[in-house]
């Protein structure tokens, strides 16, 4: 079996798109081992994680684009290196001769969450409905994201299969001393802190995470820093600290970090903060469970399928309830010490193996009718 594979979101570091090929792969050839796949790129250099698996081989097709790539280059590249299944994230090749699979982590560019351009949106949705038109299945992390991509793509949904995403083992409690000391080591953060990962996009309610920590302060609540993980624009920065008020001087953006440093931060977390309004299915809250941290969430869909017996979940854009939950994790240590339990029994269910197995049976269905 030769198999393509876009990796792009590995060269490209699109991080949660990453952690998920990623994981994906590294499963997928331990449970296959007969099963070639092709990664193919058209800039950047292969990821080192991946590079001494075996049946794992990187393939550069250059293009002025990634329009171009997606939309001309591939078709005739698949074609050219007789591929007999090639799967994308979101998008792929619309005029490959061979089988494709699209995993589809979410319905976004669909709902208008995010700004983007009038040119860009059209485009994006366009390709992804004929993508998803053309594919042969369809995979998707949650029974929320089946719905929403059933609904705004028109995909039928005998076609979505759901393989929810895992958590690498990476991602284990450590005793607390010791990840507050190397946190403090590595990025400067003493004391209790409040954490979240990939607050960048607007959907994900930073700012209001901000008005939270400062009315938190302005209480005397036990807490000394809100650490944002992840990328963001100076416009983004600068909102979130004049919201932030007084407070803003314990704000600390560490920016992206190493794979190795985020189970660190994870574990020296006192509680892990999510206000987002929409997920495809809400990674960071899995894996800030599986390092047996608390979890403070917003009450979308896909986070609610597997986050509420767990977590506190909050209506997304309601500041005032987030404090109230944050707060009572922050002096409650019995409480917190519950869902630290709960979600640590939640986390333990979720496996990139058991997303492989489910990716591969789909797989299988593509095989027997080709």
């Amino acid at each position: 079996m030769l198999i393509g594979y876009d990796a792009r979101p590995i060269v490209s570091q699109w991080t949660g798109m990453r952690t998920y090929a990623v994981n994906l792969l590294k499963e997928l050839v331990h449970l296959e081992p007969k099963a070639n796949f092709r990664l193919y790129f058209h800039i950047g250099e292969p990821d080192i994680s991946l590079l001494s698996l075996p049946n794992l081989h990187w393939r550069q097709v250059k293009a002025i684009s990634g329009w171009w790539w997606t939309i001309f280059q591939m078709p005739v590249t698949l074609r050219l290196e007789r591929i007999e299944l090639f799967h994308a994230e979101y998008i792929a090749p619309p005029l490959s001769t061979c089988p494709t699979i699209v995993t589809m982590h979410d319905a976004i560019s669909a709902m208008f969450l995010e700004p983007s351009g009038i040119k860009a949106r059209t485009v994006t949705n366009l390709l992804s409905f004929i993508s998803l038109q053309k594919a042969k299945f369809v995979l998707v992390p949650s029974e929320s994201a089946k719905r929403d991509v059933a609904r705004l793509f028109k995909v039928p949904l005998r076609k979505i299969f759901v393989t929810p995403y895992g958590v690498s083992e990476n991602f284990r409690p450590m005793p607390k001393e010791i990840a507050k000391r190397k946190v403090y080591e590595r990025f400067g953060i003493d004391g209790r802190f409040i954490l979240t990962v990939n607050f960048f996009r607007p959907r994900k309610n930073a700012p209001l995470l901000a008005a939270a920590f400062r009315q938190l302060r302005r209480r005397s609540i036990p807490v000394d820093w809100l650490v944002l993980v992840g990328a963001a624009t100076e416009q983004l920065k600068k909102q979130i600290l004049q919201i932030a008020g007084e407070t803003a001087e314990r704000i600390f953006f560490t920016g992206y970090v190493a794979d190795d440093d985020l189970p660190i931060l994870y574990n020296a977390a006192d509680v892990f903060a999510f206000p987002s309004r929409y997920e495809g299915f809400g990674l960071p809250v899995l894996e800030a469970m599986a390092c047996g941290t608390p979890v403070v969430a917003g009450d979308a869909p896909a986070v609610n399928e597997f986050a509420k017996p767990a977590a506190i979940l909050v209506p997304p854009n309601d500041w005032h309830s987030l404090t109230e939950a944050l707060e009572l994790i922050l002096v409650d240590r019995d409480l917190a010490e519950s869902l630290r339990q709960k979600g640590l029994q939640i986390a333990s269910r979720y496996t990139w193996a058991r997303t492989a197995a489910l990716t591969w049976q789909v797989y299988q269905k593509v095989f027997s009718k080709t």
